[in-house]
């Protein structure tokens, strides 16, 4: 009798784990949230690089219908997506964005991307490098 009861507490616990361990699998496989868009207004006009961050907007400037922006981020093969984010809340504001992507600390004399973004061609990806 004391062996069955054991058995049944065994079963108990394997099935618990085995709950847990597709439960924190579930969890682990599914997609990350969607990045945000951001308001570039509520940022400062300059700002450090933000080493945590996997991009950082650094810099920005607007003029004439017009907004530039300097964004720092290892990750320039994704500038199109980031230019994305930070142009979505501003276009009915902007006539022409250009965002100018650079590496952490900007080692390059020139930035090696940019994306222009305005409402007649959509977003322009230049590569300098």
């Amino acid at each position: 009798m004391a062996k069955l009861f054991l058995a049944i507490v065994w079963l108990a616990a394997a099935s618990v784990v085995g709950a847990m361990v597709a439960t924190v699998y579930e969890l682990k496989r599914s997609r990350p949230p969607a990045p945000q868009p951001i308001s570039i207004e509520r940022t400062p006009a300059r700002q450090n690089h933000n080493p945590w961050a996997r991009w950082s907007l650094t810099e920005h400037r607007s003029a004439h219908n017009m907004l530039v922006a300097h964004v720092e981020t290892v990750h320039l093969d994704e500038a199109v997506a980031i230019a994305q984010q930070i142009t979505g809340p501003v276009k009915t504001r902007y006539e022409e964005v250009l965002i100018y992507f650079h590496r952490p600390g900007r080692p390059d004399t020139l930035p090696p991307r940019r994306v222009q973004w305005t409402l007649k061609s959509g977003y322009v990806e230049t590569v300098y490098e």
